[in-house]
Parts: C-alpha cells; structure tokens; sequence
C-alpha cells in the first residue's frame, strides 16, 4: 500500500528522487506523506508525479529548498501533474500553522537555544539580549536571564540547564509540528 510496501520494481521511490533531486534531507516528510495518501495521488496522476508531488510537499514544509517545476522534468512527467500531487497530498494532510505562528516558534526556539548555550558555558545569565529583535520573542525566558538582581540569591539566578534543555526540545516539536502540520508531524514522528 504504501511506499515502503512497494516492490522494487513499482517505479521511482522516494530515496531515488530526494538523492536525484539532492534533497535527502526531506526523505522521511516525504516517505511519510507518500505513505499516508500516495496510493490516491498515484491513481489520479501516476506513480512518479505522486512520488514527486510527496516529495515537492516535503521540501516546502521544512527547511530544503522548495522545488520548482523545471526540476521535474528530468524525470518525464508532466510538471503539472507533479504540482496536482502535491496539492491532493496538501489537501489529505492538512495545512501547516500559519506563517507568523512558525516565525513565532522560530524566535522562540532561537532565544531557548541561546539561553541554553549560556547556561552550558556556566553563565549566571543568558546572552544580553534586552533591546535585541529577539526579546519579545521569549520574555519569560529573557526575564529569567536578565534580572540577575531581583532578590534570589545565586542558586535562584543560574539558569537551569535541565529546565531549558526540555524547553528546547518542546519547543522543536512544536515548531516541526507547525511547519508540517500536525497529521504529517504525527506520521513522521510515529515513523522515527
């Protein structure tokens, strides 16, 4: 049924086309989303544009850079068909959170790293961030970080390695589940 059900010789795979089109960074969103709604993508457009549609998708929603329709036609396919793939998987597995809310997270996640880094180096508090485009981005761990004077004693002000190294990986789950979607999120963590 799905893409790692598929017999060797049911066509291109996710794996050839991320490693042809050098983004194997995307393998698993892709494999994840093929596996989810490629056996209607591959019935509608055939099994290459639905390979490369899951793939298209992938790159879109995380880091890689996003596949434009000249790529594809090294590949024989109509890049229309490549591009209506993409969309039936978009459709399938819902929509990622809104831009500014994956902004958001970002400029969280890089404040939480930040602090995280001061606090492994054995400063009592984070980067001097106060007045910086990242403050508002996380103030309660800013406020943290910058009122070193607020009447704790030492042990109260020193930044708590464990805390903020749960807080970073939360946040990183919150942000690929942003960027993803939560149904495509949920099916590439449960295959990890």
């Amino acid at each position: 049924m799905g893409q790692r059900h598929s017999p060797a010789g049911d066509g291109l795979t996710v794996d050839q086309a991320t490693r042809r089109l050098e983004v194997d960074a995307v393998t698993p969103v892709a494999r994840a989303a093929l596996d989810y709604a490629g056996d209607l993508a591959s019935r509608r457009y055939g099994r290459t544009a639905a390979v490369l549609g899951a793939v298209r998708l992938a790159s879109r929603r995380t880091d890689a850079r996003t596949l434009e329709r000249d790529r594809f036609e090294a590949f024989e396919v109509e890049p229309d068909r490549v591009i209506a793939a993409d969309e039936l998987l978009a459709d399938r597995l819902g929509s990622p959170a809104a831009p500014e809310e994956i902004r958001s997270l970002r400029r969280r996640l890089i404040v939480a790293h930040e602090l995280l880094a001061a606090a492994e180096r054995g400063r009592v508090v984070g980067p001097e961030l106060p007045g910086s485009p990242l403050a508002d981005a996380a103030p309660f761990l800013l406020a943290r970080a910058s009122d070193p004077d607020a009447g704790r004693d030492e042990s109260e002000r020193a930044l708590d390695e464990a805390a903020l190294r749960a807080h970073v990986e939360r946040l990183e789950i919150d942000f690929e589940f942003a960027r993803l979607g939560t149904t495509l999120g949920a099916l590439v963590e449960r295959d990890e």
